[in-house]
């Protein structure tokens, strides 16, 4: 149910009422809310009649903690299914949650199938108000299921996956074709979203995302009420606002902010506690920019002593096994003939010879360092120009392997970045 609205009016289009969104409120507050002056609409409240929105809360009224749709599902609750008969919260939890409530178990079905195959079963997912399952039949089945796996997400995964639907090729009409996408007729080509393009970048190219911790307090001097440790970033998930840099430059995290740039063009959003059920899918011409020029992708392009592609290229494979990997490793297919014919083209000159004799592996220093800019001395200004240099430092990328000869391993990078800026890499297979 699609409630944002009714924080400060009731809902115009449906038929709960901003009393209903306050008393969900007041449960999970164990305690009556009351309605803020920010949650209602100013203006004199006679000319507030003739608008098409209905105001019937005032100001600072307390509103119970009770539950408002029991004509949607009233659940029996034995005592026995409650730790604390009396605890509102709680309550809410076991009725939201009760195998009787096929609703809630069948939104959640709702979301993973939209997840796995770029639509949903009511879609969208948000409004099972205005919009009725295009399946009905499917999506009680699954409900079903998942009730009966013990609500467990991990088994409806297997259960959508093992399908003949999530298993048909993908569909490029049905992204744009109502009628196929209701027949199910495949799965619609599926943009990979901000985490999932970051974490690729660095799986396929076996490097750790290996940034500053989350943390700007270093030293640990401040307490715990003003300062929050994220801790060290080994996913995308992981990554938060980075808003600190805007008027203190000392305050920055410059490794964190070249993966947060990609994050934030393929449609992540820095603010945890607002997040959106559907995010922008529009393409932007900043997407494939950063792709092709941002530090994150030239580190994933270049050849390091860490690099999977290194790996690659160090194995006694011929050219054409070594362009096998390499795709498959990036695209998880083979070249095409015209690829591998453009492949063969840039590489086979001095690919026998690719090897240096005798080399070694590089000794890499940690990328992530504090070089002694804390909280306690962020005013100074050698804080910022440590900062700037790190930046400066970072936008290098990674140290290139010494094993390989230098004209050969670049025109390799050339090769891995053009399968990288491919536009099939950002869609899922």
């Amino acid at each position: 149910m699609e409630m944002k609205c009714a924080r400060c009016h009731d809902a115009p289009y449906h038929d709960f009422a901003q009393r209903d969104l306050f008393s969900l409120a007041s449960m999970l507050n164990r305690k009556p809310v009351s309605v803020p002056a920010t949650s209602t609409i100013p203006g004199d409240p006679a000319a507030l009649q003739s608008l098409l929105v209905k105001v019937t809360l005032k100001p600072g009224e307390p509103v119970p903690a009770e539950w408002p749709f029991a004509e949607r599902f009233a659940g029996p609750l034995a005592p026995e299914m409650l730790l604390n008969p009396e605890d509102r919260r709680e309550q809410l939890a076991a009725i939201m949650t009760s195998p009787g409530n096929e609703r809630f178990h069948q939104v959640i079905v709702n979301r993973v199938w939209r997840r796995y195959l770029g639509r949903g079963l009511v879609e969208p997912v948000d409004d099972w108000e205005t919009f009725a399952p295009s399946h009905p039949e499917l999506l009680k089945y699954l409900g079903q299921q998942f009730v009966a796996g013990g609500s467990d997400l991990k088994s409806l995964a297997r259960l959508i996956l093992s399908s003949q639907i999530y298993q048909r090729q993908t569909d490029s009409q049905a992204g744009i074709d109502e009628r196929r996408a209701r027949l199910l007729a495949g799965p619609p080509p599926r943009r990979m979203t901000a985490e999932q393009v970051v974490d690729s970048l660095f799986a396929l190219s076996g490097k750790p995302i290996n940034v500053e911790p989350m943390n700007i307090d270093v030293d640990g001097m401040r307490s715990f009420e003003s300062s929050l440790n994220l801790g060290p970033v080994r996913r995308a998930w992981q990554f938060t606002s980075m808003s600190n840099e805007r008027d203190r430059p000392s305050l920055s995290l410059p490794g964190a902010q070249t993966v947060v740039d990609v994050l934030e063009t393929f449609g992540w959003r820095a603010t945890r506690p607002d997040p959106l059920t559907i995010r922008p899918q529009e393409t932007t011409v900043l997407q494939p920019a950063i792709l092709a020029n941002g530090v994150v992708a030239k580190r994933v392009t270049q050849l390091s002593d860490d690099s999977r592609f290194t790996e690659i290229a160090l194995r006694d494979l011929s050219i054409d096994e070594f362009l096998d990997a390499l795709t498959q490793t990036i695209l998880t297919r083979l070249p095409t003939s015209e690829e591998r014919a453009w492949f063969r083209e840039v590489l086979s000159d001095g690919y026998a010879e690719r090897r240096v004799p005798g080399s070694v592996p590089l000794v890499r220093p940690r990328r992530v360092t504090s070089i002694g800019v804390a909280w306690t001395n962020h005013l100074h200004p050698e804080a910022n120009e440590r900062k700037e240099v790190l930046k400066h430092e970072l936008d290098r990328g990674d140290p290139p392997t010494q094993r390989l000869t230098s004209a050969w391993r670049e025109r390799a990078e050339d090769v891995v970045w053009a399968l990288l800026n491919s536009p099939e890499f950002v869609f899922v297979p």
